[in-house]
């Protein structure tokens, strides 16, 4: 039985020594635990195993590694990204939570119980609010 060979894991770039030391120096978890891996790699374990032991993805580690080659271990610290801005004013978002608590007939619409649809409608006709029934489902949760 022949084994089988593998391309060798690209570490060109990365320092293990630098990275212990940055490890030493932060108090990101994540980004320590990502630096271990990276570490690993550099150590010789085959990026299958590293991907294994820690239940990463190959193109995350991939990401990481050029990540720090390019700009250094402190890139791999997680950044707070903001998804789009809600439409919604705080001022409307706590009318909303009080016309959720109360049943839709109350308020003239049929359905004895909130959905997406219902609330979609009901944003659209008195705040001219246009949401997604998605949305509006995670809403009436």
């Amino acid at each position: 039985m022949s084994a089988i060979t593998r391309r060798p894991v690209k570490t060109d770039g990365l320092d293990p020594d630098v990275l212990d030391a940055w490890i030493r120096h932060n108090n990101d978890r994540q980004a320590a635990i990502k630096c271990k891996i990276l570490i690993a790699l550099c150590n010789g374990n085959s990026m299958t195993e590293v991907c294994k032991m820690f239940n990463v993805t190959r193109e995350g580690v991939r990401r990481w590694r050029n990540l720090v080659v390019s700009k250094g271990p402190q890139e791999l610290v997680k950044h707070c990204y903001k998804g789009r801005r809600s439409k919604l004013t705080s001022s409307l978002t706590k009318e909303l939570k009080k016309i959720l608590a109360k049943p839709p007939h109350r308020i003239g619409f049929k359905n004895p119980k909130w959905n997406g649809k219902l609330l979609v409608s009901y944003l659209q006709k008195e705040h001219n609010i246009k949401i997604s029934i998605r949305t509006a489902q995670l809403w009436c949760k």
